[in-house]
């Protein structure tokens, strides 16, 4: 009985740490999801969760790993709704980044910050790289790596010069690639999903 007591108090602790962890990132993703551009204060995220600046960064360490938690989270939400597994839905998913100007901002910031093989954002991007080339080459019915590799960084180029120019059309512009790519048989509508929800155009 000693045992199982003390082994709870170990629990009780570390799971109060990652309830609270998990509340942090959800008010950011709140308020990044929220923001037109400006990224939010660490403050900011602070005051939220009632917590000190010093508060929220013992959960993370450091600022950059807090805005690749961020970030991660944001994926995990995809991978949930579909969008980071569902060929079909894909295409909108990378759209659709234009409706959260913050998280693109941050994931742009990071995609720069991970040329450096030792920061955080780093390990993250080759891991996100490889889900979205998974599911983008599902995404195309084709079995062509180096046209996939195009589409992805095509996406997160376009990412990149949407942050520059609010008028580059990413749907438009993705919408293009794929035809190029798929020799005309992938279509999408305006929400970019597939015409036929199959990921192919009718014959």
């Amino acid at each position: 009985m000693a045992v199982t007591t003390k082994t709870s108090a170990r629990r009780g602790p570390y799971a109060k740490g990652v309830a609270r962890r998990a509340e942090i990132l959800d008010v950011a993703l709140r308020l990044y999801g929220a923001s037109s551009g400006e990224r939010p204060t660490l403050a900011a995220i602070a005051a939220e969760v009632g917590l000190t600046e010093a508060g929220v960064l013992h959960y993370f360490g450091t600022m950059d790993e807090l805005f690749v938690a961020i970030l991660e989270a944001r994926d995990a939400h995809a991978v949930d709704g579909g969008a980071l597994t569902d060929p079909d839905h894909v295409w909108a998913y990378m759209a659709g980044t234009t409706r959260t100007p913050g998280l693109t901002k941050l994931f742009v910031d990071m995609s720069v910050a991970a040329a450096d093989p030792n920061h955080p954002a780093h390990a993250f991007m080759e891991r996100h790289r490889q889900r979205v080339h998974e599911v983008v080459r599902m995404a195309l019915r084709i079995d062509d790596e180096q046209a996939v590799r195009l589409a992805v960084a095509a996406a997160e180029g376009l990412q990149m010069r949407w942050i520059q120019n609010k008028d580059t059309d990413i749907a438009g512009d993705l919408e293009a690639l794929a035809r190029v790519l798929t020799g005309g048989s992938l279509v999408l509508t305006e929400e970019g999903l597939p015409e036929t929800g199959d990921g192919l155009e009718s014959q």
